[in-house]
């Protein structure tokens, strides 16, 4: 659960984000995924290897990203991250909460993968789900 200290909920919700991200950097997926707090709505409960799996399907061997990245996809902290990340924050039209979509930082920049959260509630408590991990 995240509860947020502020009226600004959308830079709260981009800092928890960069947080769970520097978690996947430190190899602390685990831990990333117990800071969420319901399954998706197919249903998914995100583990470490469900990570790996969406991670290794997209970025892998014979993939463009691995000619130019022979050590493979690696989690970035967002500091260690190149550039400018992007984040599209949309408030849920029915007032249950919002959804985030961001770029996830891989071998120090950001790339194509994009993390989708939804925070559901209201001020001051959302509860965090990942609702998907996909290529753009």
């Amino acid at each position: 659960m995240l509860r947020v200290k502020t009226e600004n909920s959308h830079k709260e919700f981009v800092e928890f984000i960069h947080s769970w991200f520097d978690l996947l950097a430190k190899g602390e997926v685990d831990r990333a995924c117990e800071d969420l707090d319901r399954l998706n709505s197919y249903g998914i409960r995100w583990t470490a290897e469900k990570i790996e799996n969406v991670v290794k399907d997209n970025f892998g061997p014979g993939t463009v990203f691995s000619s130019n990245h022979p050590e493979g996809p690696v989690f970035t902290t967002v500091i260690e991250t190149n550039g400018k990340s992007r984040a599209d924050i949309v408030k849920f039209n029915d007032g249950s909460g919002f959804s985030v979509e961001h770029d996830v930082p891989l071998n120090g920049e950001w790339s194509d993968l994009t993390a989708q959260f939804e925070f559901l509630g209201k001020i001051p408590e959302f509860k965090v789900v990942l609702h998907d991990l996909h290529v753009l």
